[in-house]
């Protein structure tokens, strides 16, 4: 159990002194006790030891052990004492699994609600015990005395908010490795009178009719209390104002006459109204209540016919006003204000009723109801609640009349491109119409072109809607159509839709240059390469079919005066004198330039090109110029193409 070591300079006896050796020993040469035999707290919990340290020649005692050591001897003692501990054996534990505590709502702040108590069989710090709420229960608002166990409320409570409460408590022992116990705990709030009566509102205004018989409902009045049981329980009573003229119901807080009331005699009359609970701690609340007396409505209002017919187009649009009814009313001021309604399946049809003013629109289409009957009725009543007897009804009778309807085109607007080369009977665009008239012979028509078609250009087949071309065109004369094309039907009379249709001429290379000017003039004796003209060309084409132009002399010959170069420069190649010749004619021509390609139909082809530069054009007449090609022979079968050619000037 302990190491006894005293520090000597010399060999020492331990030994000790006592009866308790049948428990204890000691090694007299290291002094380490230990005991012989198992140790019962129950038996024995405490003992008391003498231990001494002794060198040779002390006396000596019959349990000692003795080495001798020096001269003289001597000895040294300690007196120590044991208390036997307990062993852990035991958990804390609770009398029942499960505790159950009852609590107001009321309960103060730090207030105990209750002792929770476990046992542990253990003794001393092992039988200690400590309590605890679980870590997942410390939210709620309790705590508990680590020693004592009390519980205790730290927030307040709401019955109305929260009920009931569980948690589990926890009980440790204080052994060297403690032991747990649990107990669920539950804790049930009960509801106190810490409530009022409440009203929806604090003030009412309630209409009564005059003349309303004694005994007549005028309101039932709620109140509504949040606490529960007894304590909800509610007593109605009038505290204030015309108690005399009104009776209400303690239980139900219904609100009757007393006496029969006459609109021209007086027409406000008030009340205090109070709420009380009857819980142990009394509560209330005041409502005010205001009682008018209307005025009784003597007259219905009266229709003039009862059947009444409209008759409207079926093209109109939504919103159209088709008629307007009348209802009368002998009542003055607001009991003979009318208000007008509809009723019945039949107003869904496409119609109905401005309440105010009695006129009768259309609140959709009505296309699909060409040539048909809407029958619905209408009511007349004043203001208020409909009783059975205030009211009055017509029967309204519609006419939707069936009208023919122009076609409408697809597209307001339709755009095309054609190549001014395009042939005869080319087709240009074709166009559509819907004719939505519900007679047969109306919805069919046919198609014309009505303006814009010049120089008879264009034609349009009457039944598919094809633009096509008849006569040739010519973008230089006419770029663009702007044709309007038309849709009649075969309706009484005739109904026609119109469209446009415009036509963008594609330009394509088929106009010669033109030189813009045929006269110059240079002075004598000027010298070799003198300058004489800048030639300009022009071409009614577009680009890319218009320019850059290539310029030569036509048959020039060899002692010619003129030279010409390829951008149109006119220069001299001599001198002249105005004596000799006073007037030179050149011949000059704007050219293109055209490479044609020949192909053999070998299985792999193989083909030659020749580039031919042509000077034929000289003004805007279309000539023909013949070439003769020379290629080695490479196949029986040649085939000719021309290239890099603008427009479609050149054909092979």
């Amino acid at each position: 159990l302990f190491l006894i070591q005293l520090i000597l300079m010399y060999v020492f006896t331990v030994y000790f002194f006592s009866n308790t050796d049948i428990f204890f020993t000691i090694d007299p040469e290291t002094g380490l006790l230990s005991t012989t035999t198992s140790l019962d707290r129950e038996i024995i919990a405490d003992f008391n030891l003498t231990v001494e340290a002794a060198e040779k020649n002390n006396p000596l005692h019959k349990d000692k052990a003795t080495v001798i050591v020096g001269f003289p001897s001597l000895s040294s003692q300690i007196e120590m004492s044991f208390e036997v501990t307990d062993i852990n054996q035991f958990s804390p534990s609770f009398r029942e699994p499960y505790v159950t505590f009852s609590t107001p709502e009321d309960l103060s702040v730090g207030s105990v609600i209750g002792k929770i108590q476990a046992e542990d069989r253990d003794y001393g710090s092992n039988g200690a015990i400590m309590y605890g709420i679980t870590q997942e229960n410390l939210y709620l608002p309790f705590s508990i005395g680590e020693t004592s166990g009390l519980l205790t409320l730290i927030r307040e409570l709401d019955f109305e908010k929260e009920g009931v409460y569980y948690l589990q408590i926890k009980a440790m022992d204080g052994g060297w490795v403690s032991k747990t116990g649990m107990v669920n705990v539950t804790v049930v709030v009960t509801d106190v009178n810490d409530n009022p009566p409440v009203f929806s509102s604090s003030e009412y205004i309630i209409s009564l009719p005059e003349n309303s018989d004694i005994g007549s409902n005028v309101f039932d009045i709620k109140a509504t209390d949040a606490d529960s049981g007894v304590n909800a329980q509610i007593v109605y009573s009038l505290i204030a104002g015309h108690v005399d003229k009104f009776l209400i119901d303690s239980r139900s807080g219904t609100i009757t006459t007393l006496v029969v009331f006459d609109y021209e005699q007086e027409q406000n009359f008030d009340l205090t109204i109070k709420a009380t609970n009857i819980g142990g701690l009394t509560l209330f609340s005041l409502s005010y209540f205001v009682i008018q007396i209307s005025d009784v409505n003597e007259f219905k209002p009266i229709f003039s016919k009862k059947e009444l017919n409209f008759s409207v187009f079926k093209n109109v649009p939504a919103g159209t006003v088709i008629g307007k009814i009348t209802a009368t009313d002998d009542d003055q001021g607001p009991e003979g204000q009318v208000f007008y309604l509809m009723f019945g399946q039949k107003k869904y049809m496409g119609f109905e009723i401005n309440k105010i003013s009695g006129e009768i629109f259309t609140t959709r289409s009505l296309r699909s109801q060409g040539n048909s009957h809407t029958d619905f009725k209408v009511l007349a009543k004043n203001p208020g609640v409909i009783t059975g007897t205030n009211v009055d009804e017509t029967l309204v009778r519609v006419t939707v009349i069936d009208i023919n309807e122009a076609p409408v085109f697809t597209s307001v607007l339709y755009v095309a491109n054609m190549s001014e080369d395009s042939p005869i009977g080319t087709s240009v665009i074709t166009v559509s119409a819907l004719d939505e008239d519900s007679i047969l012979d109306w919805n069919r028509f046919f198609f014309n072109i009505e303006n814009g078609n010049t120089n008879s250009s264009f034609a349009v087949n009457p039944s598919s809607g094809v633009v096509s071309i008849i006569s040739l065109l010519d973008r230089e004369l006419w770029s663009h159509y702007n044709l309007t094309l038309t849709a009649t039907d075969n309706g009484s009379p005739p109904a026609t839709g119109t469209t446009n249709v415009i036509i963008n001429v594609n330009d394509v290379n088929d106009n010669a240059p033109k030189l813009t000017f045929n006269e110059a003039h240079v002075k004598e004796n000027q010298p070799q390469g003198t300058v004489v003209a800048r030639l300009n060309a022009s071409d009614s084409d577009l680009v890319p079919n218009q320019g850059p132009f290539t310029y030569l002399l036509v048959n020039p010959s060899t002692d010619s005066a003129f030279s010409l170069t390829s951008d149109g420069v006119l220069v001299t190649t001599r001198t002249f004198d105005r004596e000799q010749i006073s007037l030179y004619q050149v011949l000059v021509a704007a050219t293109f330039n055209i490479t044609v390609e020949a192909t053999d139909q070998l299985h792999f082809p193989v083909n030659n090109s020749i580039y031919v530069n042509y000077k034929g054009f000289t003004n805007a007449s279309i000539d023909n110029f013949y070439l003769f090609l020379s290629l080695p022979l490479l196949s029986n079968f040649l085939s000719f193409l021309i290239r890099n050619v603008r427009g479609a000037c050149f054909a092979i």
